[in-house]
C-alpha cells in the first residue's frame, strides 16, 4: 500500500518542478525585456568612474558640466567654454580634484585652439565647493565649415579624503570623472557682419588699471613740464621787460616822428600861405627850409634834435606840444642837407617808392637852399611852391607809414 502511494505521487512532483522552472524562466525574462525598452543615457550626462566612498554616500562626490557662449561659430571666431565643477566638502569627507590638468596652459581641446582663459575664485555653498575655468577657444581649420565639430571629452581625476576618528584622514584611491564631448556647429569662414578677421583686443581689468595709471602719470608729467616751461618763459621775458623799461625811460619826453611830421607839414602850409600873400621872404624861406629838413631827416632815419622847451623858441627850431595826459613841450630841428639826401637816394637796396621820395626831397631842399643862401638868389614863386608841395606829399606818405608801424 505504501509503494502504491509513492508511485502515485511521482507525476505530481514532476509537474510541480516543471511549473517552478517555468516561473523562474518567466521571471528572468521579464527584466531583460524591460531593459531593452529603457531609454539610453543622455550624451551630456557624465558619470564617475569608480565607486564612491561610504563617507559621501547619499551625495555625488563630484559633478561637472560645460557650457559654450555660442552653439554655432565661424572659422576664426573666438568664443568661451566655461567648465564648472561642484565637489563635496564636509567634515566627514573632502573631494580633491586634480586641477593641474584644468589649467589654461595644460588643457587640450583639439581641433579647437585654446587662446587663453581665467580661473575665478572658488565659491562655497553648504557641503559643496564650486570651481570654474573659462577658456577662450577658436577653430581655424577651413575643412570644418558646415560640420559639427566636437570638443573632446574631458577626464577629471579626483580622490576622496575621508575623516576617520578625531583628526585622522584617509586618502582614497584614484577615481575619474568623465565629461562627454560637446558638439559645436561651424557656420562659415567669417560672420556676415564682420568688419575684419582680427582677434578682439584684451580689455581686462588689469590692462584698464595699467592704462589709468599711465594716464595719471602723463597728466602729472604734463603739469610739471608745463610749470617748468612757464617759469622758463618768465625768466626769458624779464630781460625783455627791463630793456623795454630802459627804452621807455630814455624815450620818455621825446616826441614821436609822426608828431614832428605833422608840425612840419603845418609850418610848410603856413609858410606857403604867407608867401602867397607877401611873396617869398627870407623869413618864410627859413621857416619852410627848417620844416623840410625835419621831413628829410625822418625820411633817411636821421636823428632829429629835440630839447625841452621852457621859454622862448630858439631861432631855427620849431615848438611841439605832444601828449594829452602829461603833455610835453619840445623844440626840434635838423641839419640834414640836400647832399645827404642825395647820398641816401643813391644807396643800394632801396625800394623804388622811397628812392623817388628822396629824389623829390633832394630837389626841394636844393631849390630852397639856393633861394635862401645864394649870392644872387632867384626866387621863382612857382618853383618854390612846387618844392613845398613835394615836401608836403612826402611828409604825408611818411606820416601814414609811421601810423601803420604803430
Amino acid at each position: 500500500m505504501t509503494r502504491i502511494t509513492a508511485q502515485s505521487r511521482r507525476p505530481a512532483i514532476r509537474i510541480g518542478v516543471a511549473a517552478f522552472v517555468l516561473l523562474l524562466a518567466v521571471a528572468g525574462h521579464a527584466p531583460a525585456q524591460h531593459d531593452q525598452h529603457r531609454p539610453a543615457p543622455k550624451r551630456e550626462q557624465a558619470e564617475p568612474l569608480g565607486a564612491p566612498s561610504p563617507a559621501v554616500s547619499g551625495f555625488e562626490p563630484i559633478r561637472c558640466w560645460r557650457q559654450a557662449t555660442a552653439g554655432a561659430v565661424s572659422v576664426g571666431e573666438t568664443f568661451t567654454v566655461v567648465l564648472t565643477c561642484a565637489v563635496y566638502e564636509a567634515e566627514n569627507a573632502r573631494v580633491v580634484p586634480d586641477e593641474s590638468r584644468l589649467n589654461v596652459a595644460s588643457i587640450q581641446m583639439a581641433p579647437f585652439e585654446v587662446l587663453g582663459g581665467s580661473h575665478p575664485p572658488d565659491v562655497h555653498r553648504g557641503p559643496r565647493r564650486f570651481l570654474q575655468y573659462d577658456y577662450q577657444v577658436r577653430i581655424i581649420s577651413p575643412d570644418a565649415i558646415g560640420q559639427d565639430i566636437n570638443i573632446p571629452p574631458l577626464t577629471i581625476p579626483y580622490r576622496i579624503h575621508s575623516r576617520v576618528g578625531g583628526a585622522a584622514s584617509l586618502e582614497g584611491r584614484d577615481l575619474s570623472y568623465l565629461l562627454p564631448m560637446m558638439p559645436i556647429k561651424v557656420l562659415s569662414l567669417v560672420p556676415n557682419d564682420a568688419t575684419d578677421i582680427r582677434d578682439a583686443s584684451d580689455a581686462s581689468l588689469a590692462s584698464i588699471e595699467s592704462l589709468r595709471f599711465r594716464s595719471n602719470m602723463f597728466r602729472i608729467l604734463t603739469a610739471a613740464f608745463g610749470s617748468l616751461a612757464a617759469v622758463m618763459a618768465a625768466l626769458a621775458l624779464v630781460p625783455l621787460a627791463r630793456r623795454e623799461a630802459l627804452r621807455s625811460g630814455r624815450d620818455r619826453g621825446r616826441v614821436p616822428d609822426r608828431a614832428v611830421l605833422h608840425v612840419a607839414s603845418r609850418e610848410l602850409r603856413d609858410a606857403q600861405a604867407r608867401a602867397s600873400a607877401d611873396r617869398w621872404t627870407d623869413e618864410t624861406l627859413a621857416q619852410a627850409l627848417g620844416a623840410a629838413r625835419l621831413v628829410a631827416a625822418a625820411a633817411i632815419d636821421r636823428g632829429i634834435s629835440q630839447r625841452p622847451l621852457t621859454g622862448a623858441v630858439p631861432e631855427g627850431r620849431l615848438s611841439i606840444r605832444h601828449g594829452w595826459a602829461r603833455p610835453v613841450t619840445t623844440s626840434v630841428s635838423s641839419a640834414v642837407t640836400a647832399d645827404e639826401v642825395l647820398r641816401a637816394a643813391q644807396g643800394e637796396g632801396l625800394p623804388t617808392a622811397r628812392r623817388q621820395q628822396l629824389e623829390a626831397l633832394h630837389g626841394s631842399l636844393a631849390a630852397m637852399s639856393a633861394a635862401l643862401y645864394a649870392q644872387h638868389p632867384a626866387r621863382d614863386a612857382t618853383t618854390l611852391d612846387e618844392a613845398v608841395h613835394q615836401v608836403l606829399s612826402v611828409a604825408g606818405d611818411l606820416a601814414r607809414e609811421h601810423r601803420w608801424r604803430r
